[in-house]
C-alpha cells in the first residue's frame, strides 16, 4: 500500500486553509475583542481567549508546509529567476494588506510579511548552489577540484546564516527561524524523514507544528493533478487578497 498520496496542490491547500484560520484569530477576533473589551463579560472574554488560542494553534501547521513547498519548487522549477521575481513582487504587493490586517495601519516597519522570509530563503538556496560552481577548479586532465566537503558545508551554512541575519534585522515573519527551516529542508531534500524530524526538533517549543511535519511524510513528488492555466500560482494572489478581506471584516465587526 502506497502511503504517499498527497500532491503539492493538496499540501498547498492545507497550508492555505490553516493560514486563513490563523489569521481569523490574529486579525478578526483580536480586533473585535480589543474594540469591544469593555462590553464583554468575563465569561465571554475567557471563551474568546480559548477560541483565539485554538485558531492560532491550528495556524501553526501552515508555515512548515509553505517552506517545504518553497524548497520543492526550488529544486524542480525550470526558471529560478522567474520564481524569485514572483516572490519579491508579491511580497512587496502584500506588505500594505499585511500591515492593514495585522496592525491596522497603512504602513509600519514593525514586522514584514512572510513572503519576504520565503524570498530570502530562496536567495540563500540559489547562492548556496552557485557557490559550488564558483569554488570548483578544473585541472589539466579534466579533473574537478573543489573545496573539501566540510569546508563547502561550512560555506553553505554561512550563506544561510547571512540570510537569517537579514531576516532578523528586517523583522520578517518567522525571522531567522524561518530561514533555518529552509536550510533544514534544503540540506535534507533527499531524505524526507530526516527533514521532517529535524524540522520538528527546530519547532519543538509548540507541538501544533508537529502535524505539518507528519504530513510531509505522505507527500508524493510524482503525484500530479491536471491544472488550469495559472493554477500553480494562485497563492500569490490569494495571500494579499485574503489579508485585505480579513482587514475589511475586522473593521466591520469592530
Amino acid at each position: 500500500m502506497n502511503y504517499r498520496f498527497l500532491s503539492g496542490n493538496a499540501l498547498k491547500g492545507i497550508a492555505a486553509v490553516t493560514m486563513v484560520i490563523d489569521h481569523l484569530g490574529a486579525v478578526v477576533l483580536k480586533y473585535y475583542v480589543n474594540h469591544h473589551f469593555s462590553e464583554l463579560s468575563g465569561t465571554q472574554i475567557d471563551g474568546m481567549r480559548v477560541l483565539y488560542r485554538w485558531l492560532r494553534s491550528i495556524g501553526r501547521i501552515s508555515f512548515p508546509l509553505f517552506v517545504f513547498l518553497l524548497v520543492e519548487g526550488f529544486f524542480h522549477t525550470k526558471n529560478k529567476r522567474q520564481y524569485g521575481q514572483r516572490l519579491i513582487v508579491f511580497a512587496l504587493l502584500s506588505e500594505i494588506p499585511y500591515d492593514l490586517a495585522v496592525y491596522g495601519r497603512f504602513c509600519t516597519w514593525e514586522r514584514q510579511n512572510v513572503l519576504f522570509t520565503l524570498f530570502l530563503g530562496l536567495v540563500a538556496m540559489e547562492t548556496a548552489q552557485r557557490a559550488r560552481v564558483h569554488t570548483e577548479l578544473t585541472g589539466r586532465r579534466g579533473q574537478t577540484y573543489g573545496l573539501p566537503a566540510g569546508a563547502f558545508f561550512a560555506l553553505q551554512c554561512l550563506i544561510f546564516g547571512a540570510a537569517a541575519g537579514v531576516a532578523y534585522l528586517g523583522r520578517t515573519d518567522y525571522s531567522y527561524k524561518g530561514i533555518a527551516l529552509v536550510a533544514v529542508f534544503y540540506f535534507f531534500h533527499e531524505y524526507r524523514g530526516a527533514a521532517a524530524l529535524a524540522g520538528a526538533c527546530l519547532f519543538m517549543e509548540n507541538l501544533w507544528y508537529l502535524p505539518a511535519f507528519i504530513l510531509l511524510l505522505f507527500y508524493s513528488p510524482n503525484r500530479r493533478r491536471k491544472k488550469a492555466a495559472g493554477g500553480r500560482h494562485w497563492f500569490y494572489l490569494f495571500y494579499p487578497l485574503h489579508l485585505l478581506v480579513l482587514a475589511g471584516i475586522a473593521r466591520i465587526v469592530g
